[in-house]
């Protein structure tokens, strides 16, 4: 079961740079980070979406040397299940969580009313996904 977690997280820290700058995929049937699917599931207002937009971009930035490191162990042919045994894997998490929680901090600042709620929620569903097994 800690593989799973391990995969899952892994899964995250690849897709959320691309999710961020408008690409990816989607993983395990989490959302993606994009300013498309942000603005239809918060029904964002013209502004809250030129801010989200730019919290993205400041998530991408804080997230572009990580991501140039995933994709170089990916290159090196490394197996996905020793990835966290890498050196550097801990730094780079922590990395990724941190930017990932002043993205939430700072899109959840703008949102209003109902978009609240929803976006607990989304929350919530994600740390459940995220969450070791077992």
């Amino acid at each position: 079961m800690k593989a799973r977690f391990t995969l899952a997280a892994l899964a995250t820290l690849i897709a959320a740079p691309l999710a961020a700058q408008g690409g990816g995929m989607r993983m395990g049937g989490a959302g993606q980070m994009n300013i498309e699917s942000l603005s239809a599931l918060y029904s964002l207002s013209t502004e809250q979406g030129k801010q989200t937009e730019e919290f993205l971009a400041t998530y991408a930035e804080a997230t572009k040397g990580v991501q140039a490191w995933m994709m170089k162990l990916r290159e090196s042919g490394a197996a996905m299940g020793s990835i966290r045994d890498t050196p550097g894997f801990p730094d780079s998490m922590k990395k990724t969580t941190d930017a990932r929680a002043k993205f939430d901090a700072d899109f959840k600042s703008i949102l209003v009313g109902t978009q609240v709620a929803k976006f607990d929620s989304v929350a919530a569903a994600r740390a459940a996904r995220m969450r070791p097994q077992g």
